[in-house]
């Protein structure tokens, strides 16, 4: 999944950097050590609790490896594309599954 950078302040590196360095570099989820990552199951990313890439406010901000980010992340990704995929059928530009 790729980000759109232009959602996010303009120092979100310094700010997904202090978040990390808060939370040791370790997901505050599983608690995997993430200061040097061996592979990308233990890389840290910051994780937008309300899915709002704006508010970088720290009570919205988690810690977490890819892994657990994903799995933070599945309902949200999971319901966008249903809506997608929704409003594609309206737009008449897919065609309507069925089974």
């Amino acid at each position: 999944m790729t980000w759109n950078k232009a959602l996010y302040p303009t120092n979100w590196s310094e700010i997904a950097r202090l978040e990390k360095e808060r939370a040791m570099w370790m997901c505050e989820e599983c608690g995997a050590d993430c200061l040097l990552p061996l592979d990308t199951r233990t890389v840290l990313t910051v994780h937008h609790i309300d899915h709002d890439p704006d508010n970088v406010s720290p009570g919205n901000l988690i810690a977490l490896c890819a892994p657990c980010h994903l799995r933070a992340d599945a309902l949200w990704h999971a319901r966008n594309a249903a809506i997608t995929r929704a409003a594609k059928r309206s737009a008449g530009t897919i065609p309507m599954q069925i089974g």
